[in-house]
């Protein structure tokens, strides 16, 4: 036990040593004598897991079974199985996904080769027959659990169970030998090859009767049925999507081996498949007949080293429009125009069946088919012809419309002879309220150009009149409510939904609330205002009334205060609000306060100070030099400014003041304020009145300082007290060929800014520059540059020459 705990991983070395060949001894290590189907779903499974947890490929899996002496005719069949599990271990999910697979495997019946199945295809082809191998759901995979066919014809590798039961009961399995024999107990060898089940089974009874004579009377049975059949090896050629050699059980068919092999081609022929057997064409496929009608009578059984040929189609055609199933489908010869239309399935509701036109190519252009319909039964197809099946008109041959003040508006059939009144009889008479003084008649001509008809409805009813109606005519009958002005009553104000209502008769103002939804909570239901048109005003006497204020008091339960108030037409009610109902107003701080968030004013004449104070006032690192009030715009009318602007301000200024004014007239703007004087002095005039919304902005102190514009390099730097605005601007290397020098100025924290100031043209004075200012630096317009104004020019040199003498004078 010492020496073991010594050497700990050596020791765990050699267990997992022995452990992996555990896992391999599984598959012995010469298969030369082992047949692939004794190899079961779960030892390849395992070995397959063994293999990819290695790194090795598919193909050195099939190697490494060759080395290990599996024969070659086995190895095929083994190789198929393997591709199928490598795929289905790829693909799972999970390990309970495996096992569901695993368990699948085992229930189903084995057999040698199993195909893997058709993937679909990311793209349809427009071929008619080829969803059948590209659909996600095999149509065409062999049914494995199936009762034995006593048609199977028993042949070498094949497993069979012999059942005797009654008197006497006996079971035992028989694998038929590459001869073609099976040992059977007391009975010894017996050659089965080329035999049926059914036939099968009459040898082996006679051969055992001897030995069972209760199997004479029937009081005995013997049942023969297949275990793990054998596999069959088929060879598809010719146009379809995968040919080669194709591994299947014994009791596939034909439609099994095509669906292995991807089906046909786009060029592929569907109905003249051929199944070849020692070289000769035993039976010839058509898939049309199990499409259209179900047929399986071509679906034959396959043997092994049969082939299957698929040739090119001879003709295909094309068929689109209204048609209950569009593409291109495939004609035998002897087959017509109406034969590959019943491949379609037959025309659509509203397919123009009369005739069908389309192109064929000729051998050096193309030409145009039309087809009437007389000729479908007897026209010839071409390979490549193109046919389209178009829907008929919109237009109608027979039809009239009625609209408007009937009792049921619509499309009628137009007769012989059918006038105005015939038409409103068959939309069963006029509807109440209908106008029957006029009616309009819009008819279309022949150039599809319309035509408008005022009509005296009251004669065309009485008969006295009688237009007779044309197809597409349609009449439109009025009610009197349309051609009437719709009298309506308005509301406004403190009530819940402003606006116009229709007018009632009898309707009361408490009514009329009750349409608006109701009073607001701040309305003063006390002063109602009712304004009431005057007819007949006097519009050219100055000073006329031209309506009437009438005064109703109401409670807010509606109670009527006195007698009911009717309105009248066009009455426009005004709901004041109560002067008392002040509502709450709010404002904000923010930034580099105690308690920064929304506060409720307390009165009108909130100040900022106040503010600063509710909220905790300003912390030790709060810029009180740099705080902004943004405020809501107040609706500046930018219009009419942009108006005297244009009309006050030279031309090459308009558009600099232009987005001034949009600036102003943005939802918010900011209020430069001094809010270090503001609390330093509470009621000052730096301590301005707050409004609802505003929001008050205290940052955190910004110790750079920005210079931009006309500079060699705008640059930020660190803020210094002593620093003037030469030394920042000399800091960017100086200024720039196309400055302005004579225009900087400082833009502060808080918005405002500040200009260099000149006396005399000789002295300047700087703004003082703050922590978080920005100096900028204007350029000058390159294109006033270029134009030189010599009159300009005299002007400041005769301006220049006469401060200069006086400053002489001055100091002499």
């Amino acid at each position: 036990m010492h020496k073991i705990s010594k050497y700990p991983k050596f020791f765990l070395l050699i267990v997992l040593l022995l452990g992996s060949n555990l896992l391999y001894a599984q598959l012995p290590s010469d298969l030369s004598k082992i047949r692939s189907a004794q190899i079961t779903d779960a030892q390849l499974m395992q070995f397959i897991q063994q293999a990819q947890s290695s790194g090795m490929s598919e193909a050195e899996m099939i190697a490494d079974f060759q080395k290990k002496g599996l024969p070659d005719a086995e190895l095929q069949a083994l190789a198929a199985r393997v591709k199928g599990l490598v795929g289905s271990t790829t693909n799972a999910g999970n390990d309970k996904d495996q096992k569901n697979s695993a368990e699948a495997t085992a229930n189903k019946r084995q057999y040698k080769g199993e195909p893997t199945s058709q993937a679909p295809t990311s793209k349809p082809s427009r071929v008619f027959g080829a969803e059948l191998f590209s659909s996600a759901d095999p149509l065409f995979v062999p049914n494995l659990k199936i009762a034995t066919p006593q048609t199977y014809v028993i042949g070498p590798d094949d497993e069979l169970q012999l059942d005797i039961y009654g008197n006497n009961i006996s079971s035992q399995k028989l694998v038929v030998s590459p001869e073609g024999v099976v040992n059977v107990k007391y009975a010894g060898p017996v050659n089965l090859s080329g035999l049926s089940i059914e036939q099968a089974s009459g040898v082996l009874k006679a051969r055992l009767i001897k030995f069972y004579p209760s199997l004479s009377s029937g009081t005995t049975r013997l049942q023969l049925t297949l275990g793990s059949m054998r596999s069959i090896q088929v060879m598809v050629i010719g146009a379809v999507k995968k040919p080669g050699t194709v591994t299947l059980p014994s009791i596939a068919t034909l439609f099994n081996a095509l669906y292995s092999s991807g089906g046909p081609t786009d060029n592929g022929s569907f109905r003249n498949i051929e199944l070849v057997r020692n070289n000769k064409i035993i039976a010839t496929a058509d898939l049309y007949a199990f499409i259209l009608k179900g047929d399986q009578s071509s679906n034959i059984s396959l043997r092994d080293n049969d082939v299957i040929r698929v040739p090119f189609a001879k003709v295909q055609v094309s068929l689109e429009g209204a048609l209950n199933r569009t593409g291109v489908f495939e004609v035998k010869q002897g087959e017509h125009l109406e034969d590959a239309l019943a491949f379609t399935g037959g025309f659509l509701s509203n397919a123009f069946k009369g005739r069908i036109t389309g192109q064929r190519f000729t051998e050096v252009d193309r030409t145009v088919l039309d087809i009437p319909k007389d000729q479908f039964k007897i026209f010839t197809l071409n390979n490549g012809d193109s046919l389209n099946i178009n829907t008929v008109s919109e237009k109608f041959e027979n039809r009239v419309f009625v609209t408007g003040a009937v009792s049921k508006p619509g499309a009628y059939a137009i007769e012989p002879g059918l006038d105005i009144k015939g038409l409103i009889a068959k939309a069963q008479g006029l509807s109440d309220g209908a106008f029957t003084g006029r009616a309009n008649l819009t008819r279309v001509n022949e150039d599809r150009s319309k035509a408008f008809k005022d009509l005296d409805l009251q004669k065309q009813l009485s008969g006295q009149e009688a237009l007779t109606l044309k197809k597409d005519d349609s009449l439109q009958v009025f009610f009197v409510q349309e051609l009437k002005d719709q009298p309506n009553v308005t509301i406004n104000g403190a009530i819940r939904k402003t606006g116009s209502f229709a007018y009632e008769d009898s309707l009361t103002l408490q009514g009329l609330i009750l349409k608006a939804g109701g009073f607001l909570e701040n309305a003063y239901p006390s002063k109602i205002e009712i304004g009431r048109r005057i007819q007949g005003v006097d519009q050219s006497a100055f000073n006329i009334k031209i309506a009437d204020i009438i005064e109703i008091a109401v409670d807010k339960n509606l109670n009527k205060i006195g007698a009911d108030f009717y309105l009248q037409p066009f009455d426009v009610v005004s709901i004041k609000a109560d002067p008392g109902a002040v509502p709450q107003k709010r404002v904000s701080i923010s930034g580099q306060v105690l308690l920064p968030g929304s506060y409720i004013m307390e009165s009108q004449a909130d100040l900022v100070s106040s503010l600063v104070n509710r909220s905790g006032g300003v912390t030790a690192v709060g810029d009180l030099d740099a705080a902004k009030l943004i405020r809501r715009s107040r609706g500046i009318q930018s219009d009419e400014i942009s108006r005297v602007a244009k009309a006050n301000i030279k031309k090459d200024s308009i558009a600099i003041v232009a987005s001034e004014i949009v600036e102003m007239d943005k939802a918010t703007v900011e209020v430069a304020i001094n809010l270090r004087k503001a609390l330093s002095s509470p009621g000052s005039k730096d301590d301005i009145l707050l409004e609802e919304g505003d929001e008050l902005m205290i940052p955190q102190v910004n110790y750079i300082v920005t210079i931009v514009g006309g500079v060699q390099k705008s640059i930020s730097v660190q803020y210094e007290q002593d620093l003037k605005i030469n030394q920042y601007i000399a800091l960017t290397g100086g200024y720039s060929v196309n400055a302005l020098r004579r225009s900087t100025f400082v833009i502060y924290p808080n918005g405002k800014s500040l200009k260099k100031r000149h006396i005399l043209g000789l002295f300047s004075i700087s703004p003082k520059i703050l922590p978080g200012s920005t100096v900028f630096v204007p350029k000058k317009d390159e294109k006033r540059e270029k134009s030189f104004d010599p009159a300009k020019a005299g002007i400041l040199v005769s301006a220049f020459s006469a401060v200069m003498t006086g400053l002489v004078l001055l100091f002499r």
